[in-house]
């Protein structure tokens, strides 16, 4: 229990930073607490990769795609279970080439519109282990929205190409859920006996993203492709 409190302790510090600082201040945490706290039975892990977004409903999008960065847990249950909590506070989501929100076209020409959507992921996963290197997870997505802007690429009437970036945060709801399923693969022997996990992972949106029923409605469809980096030696069974 004090090294799950310790856990939470360290991710509730986390929050009260601006998203532009988080990704290192987590990195820092994870390093000075992860063999620490690491057991068999309980371990942190550093996660980095890629998320494939879009926003299907809309009459007119294409996938986005950006970093994705947080921090894991592995909680071991018994040799097949396990509960794997996270906090992902870099996490974007929207869609390119959408229709705007905010028209520019009086003022520029061959006009794109991307919307850009950043939110702080807390999954809940649980885990099971089909064999010793292969697994298997899902659960609950809670997502809350840090920022939502509109990027509009256009040509003025002097023939300067501008991107015109207007926040509209109040057009996307606050919180998100989804449901996350996930397929994940052990290398026991990367780094140098260390371990790493290379995971897929696709959620489901289960609830409405955008606030301005006027735009449209989408309960978004994102790919999130990473590797996990525990601080703590796997053992194949």
């Amino acid at each position: 229990m004090k090294r799950i409190s310790l856990f939470l302790t360290a991710t509730i510090f986390l929050c009260f930073f601006n998203q532009s600082k988080t990704h290192a201040q987590a990195a820092i945490i994870a390093m000075i607490f992860g063999d620490k706290v690491a057991s068999e039975k309980f371990h942190l892990s550093v996660d980095l990769g890629m998320n494939f977004a879009s926003l299907p409903g809309l009459e007119k999008q294409k996938i986005t795609n950006g970093l994705y960065f947080g921090l894991g847990t592995f909680i071991k249950l018994n040799e097949k279970w396990a509960l794997t909590p996270e906090f992902k506070p870099i996490s974007p989501r929207g869609a390119k080439s959408v229709l705007p929100l905010n028209d520019y076209s009086t003022v520029l020409t061959n006009t794109t519109y991307d919307i850009e959507l950043n939110y702080i992921d807390v999954p809940v996963l649980a885990q099971y282990k089909i064999k010793p290197e292969f697994f298997i997870s899902a659960g609950p997505q809670f997502s809350f929205l840090t920022s939502a802007k509109q990027l509009a690429t256009g040509t003025l009437p002097q023939g300067n190409e501008v991107e015109l970036q207007e926040k509209l945060k109040s057009n996307f709801e606050s919180f998100y859920i989804s449901l996350p399923v996930e397929v994940g693969y052990s290398l026991f022997k990367a780094r140098k006996g260390k371990g790493m996990d290379i995971k897929v992972r696709y959620n489901f949106g289960l609830t409405e993203m955008i606030a301005n029923t006027a735009y449209g409605s989408s309960k978004g469809s994102t790919i999130q492709v990473f590797f996990s980096f525990p601080f703590i030696t796997p053992k194949a069974d």
